[in-house]
């Protein structure tokens, strides 16, 4: 089913891929933090308003998103997952090179901001398809839930470590008047300013990460080229797989499974894009205090994410989703009614604990569920469809706080961002009736073989699963898993 690398290729041994693979992940943390996780207060910084600047986070996602429709035909194109991923970390780092003129400059035009922020976008969400169709060419199957409940706990460490070193680096410009300290531009326009130029810093040392984590990326080895008989899912079949009543033959538990997150996506991005103008703007936060806020989070991941990993293993990926999913629906009011920055400070250790939950649950579950060859289409889709639910509930969060100054009754009572936020811990409950129809991939089915074309037939092989099974182990047609 696996095409092997051309003959003289030798891989090294599993090992050294997986520490080649953490190593990475901890330098597009690092990028992450220092980097992707300021773009909102660089916006706010260069001048654009609350609003403006929420939709800094998502409205560029859902146009990259569409752009990244095309990363199936690049993989084809380019022929292998590994230069394939190469490729597109190079052209991120290039990404910050706009930001970086812009911060030095002093101001940035809105639109150039949501261009630039907008391909920077595509081309993170197009390594999806590629990374989560090599990645289990080079993690054995034996020890991949305590491996990814590790490794998430390292590159926590990165988004942790880039997040406090921004926000040194913003207070102390503070601090020497480099940096604004007030609300954001009332105008809302991107007026030239030199609070941008403390941003330098921060960019060059994503663009550096990132440069790296291309150079890590080449480093692997490639004990597949590419997945043998890849397909691509169309939106028809894809709707018919929802419909689908397959469950106990794993057919459709992967549309399923990606229906939920798409939906929960919509719920989280209510109120999530509007927590930094919130702190920032509304409760008058250092960018040190704000920092110590996002920071707590990570640290809440980090701490959680090995004991998740072991769960995951002996109870199930989609046990450790549900806790996740119900865990984080109060995450948005928690920081309405929390009076002190310590109760605040708090809730956000806990809420990073439990959106552990969900994003080890969610990407162990679509390694369960998705087969191989067909993953890079089918998470491709999902990539455009659920940057739109994101996109979407951002805008009806957007909208409620716009409309939250003027309104009367309950809706002024609470405040637009009460609202905001109330509405935000409501969409999240109306969708857990969508987690209750997604299943674990059952016994004899799996996810790296099903629907591979052989001899004519569809090929499922016993035994295979969540569980180690003598069927998990490699044969003539399979990477090595150790």
């Amino acid at each position: 089913m696996l095409r092997r690398p051309p003959s003289g290729e030798r891989a090294p041994s599993a090992r050294r891929d997986l520490w080649l693979s953490s190593a990475e992940g901890t330098s597009y943390c690092l990028m992450v933090g220092v980097g992707q996780e300021y773009f909102v207060a660089f916006a706010l910084a260069a001048g654009l308003s609350d609003v403006q600047g929420g939709l800094v986070a998502t409205l560029p996602m859902f146009v990259g998103a569409t752009a990244q429709l095309a990363s199936p035909w690049v993989i084809r194109r380019v022929g292998s997952l590994r230069n394939t991923m190469t490729l597109f970390s190079a052209l991120q780092a290039l990404c910050f090179i706009p930001l970086l003129a812009g911060a030095w400059h002093g101001s940035i035009p809105a639109w150039a901001l949501y261009l630039t922020v907008t391909a920077y976008a595509a081309i993170n969400l197009s390594q999806g398809p590629a990374w989560t169709t090599w990645i289990t060419t080079l993690v054995p199957r034996r020890v991949r839930a305590r491996y990814f409940g590790g490794r998430w706990r390292v590159l926590q460490g990165g988004v942790l470590a880039g997040l406090l070193i921004g926000g040194l680096v913003l207070d102390k410009s503070a601090s020497a008047g480099l940096a604004p300290t007030g609300l954001a531009n009332e105008a809302g326009d991107a007026g030239a300013s030199d609070g941008t130029r403390a941003f330098v810093a921060l960019f060059a040392i994503a663009l550096a990460m990132r440069v790296l984590g291309s150079f890590l990326i080449s480093r692997h080895s490639e004990p597949v080229r590419m997945p043998d008989n890849v397909r691509t899912v169309s939106p028809l079949e894809i709707v018919r797989r929802w419909r689908g009543k397959g469950q106990e033959t794993g057919v459709g538990a992967d549309v399923r499974l990606l229906g939920f997150l798409m939906a929960s996506n919509f719920a989280m991005q209510v109120a999530l894009p509007f927590f930094t103008p919130f702190v920032l703007n509304q409760r008058g936060l250092t960018y040190l205090e704000f920092t110590t806020l996002t920071g707590a989070v990570i640290v809440g991941k980090m701490v959680a994410a090995p004991t998740i990993g072991r769960v995951a293993h002996g109870r199930g990926a989609l046990r450790v989703l549900w806790i996740g999913a119900v865990g984080v629906i109060p995450m948005a009011p928690l920081w309405l009614v929390a009076d002190s920055f310590a109760t605040l400070l708090i809730a956000q250790f806990v809420m990073g604990c439990l959106l552990s939950c969900f994003d080890i649950g969610s990407m162990l579950m679509q390694y369960e569920t998705i087969p191989e060859h067909e993953r890079a289409s089918l998470i491709s889709s999902f990539v455009a469809m659920n940057a739109l639910a994101g996109f979407l509930g951002s805008l009806a969060g957007g909208t409620l706080l716009a409309l939250g100054q003027e309104a009367t009754g309950l809706l002024n009572s609470v405040g637009g961002y009460g609202a905001v936020f109330l509405l935000g811990a409501a969409a999240r409950i109306a969708v857990l009736p969508m987690l209750v129809k997604v299943r674990p991939a059952p016994a004899g089915f799996d996810a790296e073989r099903a629907g591979a074309p052989r001899g004519g037939a569809v090929r499922v092989d016993p035994g295979a699963g969540t569980s180690e099974s003598p069927s998990a182990n490699p044969g003539p047609d399979r990477p090595r898993e150790g």
